[in-house]
């Protein structure tokens, strides 16, 4: 027996050796290879070139055939992202894993986006139609001639992804309009500060700053600053009194959304400017641009160049920038004649409805493992009810307004045919931000903004039981609001109030704190901007929020701390322990300044989640001691010096506190998995409101610079990198220079030399 034991022991390790290479050799064997398999409908040859960091140039003859390449690179770098995102869209997941992902089907069956998305098919314009098959059908080539190397998560599934359609693609664009326009349960928040008189509400709610960056301006009179009322002419402290019912808890129906594995991320949105050549040392437009969304592996974009070629082989047209795995085209991107970045509006399209039921919609959920569900999804007149007896109007879940006119916007060659393609645009709303060789800068909004009834905000649900209350329609395409070099020379957008009462239109929107606005706006106000110092603005990580909130509330900090506090700039590094303690000392603040004004709500600043927060913060720290006695809202030192003694500098530094936290949808249970599937985990410099927007969970998922006076050098970077295969080298290459910054711009270069051989589709 011993003999045997011994024996056993001695091969223990070689059988963990062998497991551990059998492990490797499988993992290597689901990479991507060079494959070029014939592609339906392909009319000509296609080449495909690839640089150091897998970024792919495509040489078609025809657009048509470059999106059907493209579709087959997508799936050969991001099948299961994909796959994953139609299924959390269609609400489809557990049929994967099981029953913990029922929550998820479950609210994503409400909406019942499968229906809509095979419906707004049937009503796209033949020509978006014509590319979203084209994609389908690269995407397909690459299915049926790979099969079982699809992707280490398709095997550990045992998972057979069926065929793309066109439908999948509206499923991951509903996916998109989801994260960016979701703000439903915020109407039942400001329902509950209804006890408060309106000048408490006003302030714990602000839509208008004194610190607004406006792109288009206020007519005269200017509209007082939402915060003013309290804290200027005074209100009498509001009784306590009963409160609307509160909203249910997520919790009780599920899980949160999650697309792809995406964690629910603060919404501080994308930073996005353009600087006239009369500012730039080189005399032509510089243009930037980096969205802010939930931190995923792999990343959100799929990065790509795409070269239109004439007969004699030369280079005709070309446009490179960032896909959306599952779409056709470039969303955001620079071609030969211009560039175009986005940021989001945050325009209000979803409005709740009381009314009765008047008829159902039956779902079947299939569940690994389980018994299928059935749910029934009560209908109101307006949409599904999301809570009982109230329903759901969202823009969102009207087919007409899921279009595609992507490769419209990419072949644009001036200010006039780029706004006729963004005409086209009915998604969320989005600020278009425009630059082109011959020196014009721009801007304007697009998607769409619903129609209510005068004096409907649309920020408190309304009786639905007749159609006073109905939207009448969206604004006009041609009405949105446009500006075409402006005498600035500059535009700034971060998610701020930038659409002042001069343009005509009531713009419902949950603004953003013009935070990052103001600081940006500071930052291009000097004359010589070039691209390497446009880089390093996005790389800013001064606070002026914290900065302001720890001078101004310096004399009831510790003396040490206050000490520490003197003269400083702000910066959020990750080895700063000073601004932990100013993001404690603000966050203390808020919480203190909204507690004062919520007296008799029932409610915590927690439960605001108020994406405008800072003026009210801001306004709190500003006024006197007077002005917060006449408001009602005790005494301001005392109340502000409770909350904020009890900060010092011991502790971890910041980048302790704000480490990248990116969950793989296999890994975010952590052990053996996490450790295969997970990607490193660095401290970072920067902040929620910093102008480098970096939080565990969000932050810049890509920046983009381009430089019109060399269009050829502009730099693209991603958080992690190209691929989303576990062990590709071009997984997460590209971390280094998101994390240190790449300021001359030598290896985060879009159009940069190939390596390798190409890949050749033949028709």
């Amino acid at each position: 027996m011993r003999t045997w034991a011994r024996r056993i022991a001695t091969l223990l390790p070689l059988l963990g050796v062998a497991a551990a290479v059998l492990a490797v050799v499988d993992v290597r064997g689901q990479l991507p290879d060079r494959r070029t398999p014939r592609i339906p409908g392909l009319a000509a040859p296609v080449e495909v070139r690839f640089d150091a960091r897998g970024i792919p140039t495509i040489r078609a003859r025809s657009l048509r055939d470059a999106l059907r390449v493209e579709g087959y690179l997508q799936a050969r770098e991001r099948l299961f992202q994909m796959e994953l995102g139609r299924r959390v869209a269609g609400g489809e997941v557990s049929e994967l894993v099981g029953p913990p992902a029922l929550g998820l089907d479950r609210r994503q069956r409400v909406h019942g986006f499968a229906g809509v998305a095979e419906e707004a098919v049937h009503r796209l314009p033949a020509e978006e139609r014509e590319d979203a098959q084209a994609l389908a059908d690269g995407i397909n080539a690459f299915i049926a001639t790979h099969h079982g190397r699809w992707g280490l998560e398709f095997q550990l599934l045992a998972l057979e992804p069926r065929p793309w359609t066109p439908a999948d693609s509206i499923r991951v664009l509903l996916l998109m309009h989801q994260q960016l326009s979701e703000s439903w349960e915020h109407e039942l928040v400001s329902e509950a500060l209804s006890v408060l008189p309106p000048e408490r509400r006003s302030f714990l709610l602000p839509e208008v700053s004194t610190d607004d960056v406006l792109v288009v301006p206020d007519a005269e009179p200017r509209p007082p600053p939402s915060t003013a009322g309290l804290l200027t002419r005074g209100a009498p402290p509001s009784p306590p009194a009963p409160l609307p019912p509160s909203p249910e808890p997520l919790e009780v129906l599920g899980v949160p959304l999650e697309p792809s594995g995406w964690a629910s991320p603060p919404e501080v949105g994308s930073n996005g400017w353009v600087i006239s050549g009369a500012h730039t040392a080189r005399g032509k437009p510089i243009l930037a641009n980096d969205p802010h969304l939930g931190f995923t592996a792999p990343g959100t974009w799929y990065p790509m160049r795409i070269e239109l070629l004439a007969p004699d082989g030369s280079v005709q047209r070309w446009a490179q920038g960032v896909s959306l795995p599952g779409l056709p085209g470039l969303v955001i991107f620079q071609n030969d004649r211009l560039a175009i970045g986005f940021t989001n509006t945050g325009t209000d399209v979803q409005d709740l409805y009381r009314e009765p039921e008047v008829g159902q919609r039956v779902e079947r959920i299939r569940v690994k493992g389980a018994p299928d569900e059935t749910l029934t999804v009560s209908l109101g007149r307006h949409g599904p009810m999301v809570r009982p007896g109230l329903a759901l109007h969202w823009a969102a879940l009207d087919p007409s307004t899921l279009r595609l006119p992507v490769t419209r916007m990419m072949l644009a060659t001036d200010w006039a045919s780029l706004n006729a393609a963004a005409d086209g645009f009915l998604g969320p709303g989005q600020n278009v931000l425009y630059a082109d060789v011959d020196g014009h800068i721009g801007w304007r909004a697009a998607g769409v903004l619903p129609l209510r009834a005068a004096g409907d905000d649309g920020r408190t649900p309304r009786d639905g039981s007749t159609p006073a209350r109905d939207w009448t329609g969206y604004l006009p395409p041609s009405r949105m609001p446009r500006v075409l070099d402006p005498p600035s020379g500059r535009v700034v957008t971060a998610n701020q109030r930038l659409i002042g009462t001069a343009s005509g239109v009531h713009w419902a929107s949950e603004w953003a704190s013009p935070t990052r606005a103001r600081r940006i706006t500071e930052l291009v106000s000097g004359e010589g901007h070039d691209a390497r110092s446009v880089r390093a603005m996005q790389l800013d990580t001064v606070g002026i929020v914290h900065r302001e909130v720890a001078e101004r509330l310096a004399p009831l900090l510790r003396p040490e701390l206050a000490r520490a506090f003197a003269g400083w700039d702000g910066r959020a590094s990750a080895d700063s322990r000073l601004f932990r303690a100013a993001e404690e000392v603000r966050r203390r603040a808020y919480e203190a300044v909204a507690a004062a004004a919520l007296r008799g709500a029932g409610l915590t600043a927690e439960d605001l989640h108020w994406y405008n927060s800072d003026p009210t913060l801001l306004a709190g720290v500003r006024a006197s001691p007077e002005a917060w006695r006449k408001a009602g809202l005790g005494d301001r030192d005392a109340v502000l010096a409770a909350a904020v003694r009890e900060v010092t500098l011991d502790g971890p530094a910041w980048g302790e506190r704000n480490r990248l936290e990116v969950k793989h949808p296999f890994g975010r249970s952590g052990g053996v998995l996490g450790w295969l599937f997970n990607p490193p985990a660095p401290a970072l410099s920067g902040c929620d409101r910093c102008v480098r927007v970096a939080t565990p969970q969000f932050g810049q998922s890509m920046r983009f610079v381009v430089d019109l006076a060399d269009p050829e050098a502009t730099t693209l970077v991603l958080a992690l990198g190209a691929s989303g295969h576990v062990w590709s080298p071009n997984r997460t290459d590209q971390q280094r220079d998101w994390l240190g910054g790449d300021l001359d711009g030598h290896r985060t270069r879009l159009h940069a030399p190939s390596v390798g051989a190409p890949m050749v589709f033949a028709p």
